[in-house]
């Protein structure tokens, strides 16, 4: 029983940080960093959009901890 418990316990937390990380989040471009709140995220990939300075725009987080812009 107390197995089983801990089992579901890690399940749900994994289960949790998946879910926030597939969604994106809205921030802004700025010297070559993706700012959202007040973290700040290397960014290499961009899809079909522009990131200029100070554009805001939405991205998806990595497990590595770097942004992938996906839109404006």
């Amino acid at each position: 029983m107390i197995v089983q418990n801990l089992a579901n316990t890690i399940k749900s937390a994994v289960d949790k940080r998946i879910a926030e990380e597939s969604r994106a989040r809205r921030g802004t471009i700025q010297n070559g960093s993706f700012i959202s709140g007040s973290k700040s995220y290397p960014f290499t990939a961009a899809v079909d959009c522009h990131t200029g300075n100070g554009r805001r725009v939405w991205a998806q987080l990595s497990t590595t901890g770097k942004a992938v812009v996906v839109g404006a």
